[in-house]
């Protein structure tokens, strides 16, 4: 082999094992992140748990996205978050289940939000 054909390949060996390794340390480039489910996104589902006749805040209630894993206890004063994470429903509506004892269990949807008041009847 003369000289020239020596340094090509030298150079070829070496282009690809830069390519390989770039492919291993960086490999969100061939690794597909999408879902057909929907979008991938960061979603907030927040609010307060409120009495439905006196509007104070009902604290413990269990807040439950259904469907999904998030859920969340809400706070004393019945404030509550929930980060959902990964795939969002192409609809962009979510079912919320809260329950608490001595009140009505709630069922309803909402979509992404920051002020989401949810009012519990006390059972009778």
């Amino acid at each position: 082999m003369n000289r020239s054909v020596k340094i090509a390949i030298i150079t070829a060996t070496g282009v690809i094992l830069a390519a390989i390794a770039g492919a291993i340390l960086q490999p969100g480039w061939w690794r597909s992140e999408s879902s057909s489910s929907g979008p991938k996104a960061e979603w907030t589902i927040a609010g307060t748990v409120v009495d439905q006749v006196t509007n104070r805040g009902v604290g413990q209630a269990s807040v439950t996205i259904v469907g999904r894993a998030e859920t969340c206890v809400t706070e004393d004063n019945g404030n509550f978050r929930i980060k959902l994470q990964g795939d969002t429903p192409k609809s962009g509506v979510v079912r919320i289940h809260v329950a608490k004892r001595d009140y009505i269990p709630f069922d309803g949807t909402t979509t992404p939000t920051e002020t989401f008041v949810i009012q519990l009847r006390k059972e009778m």
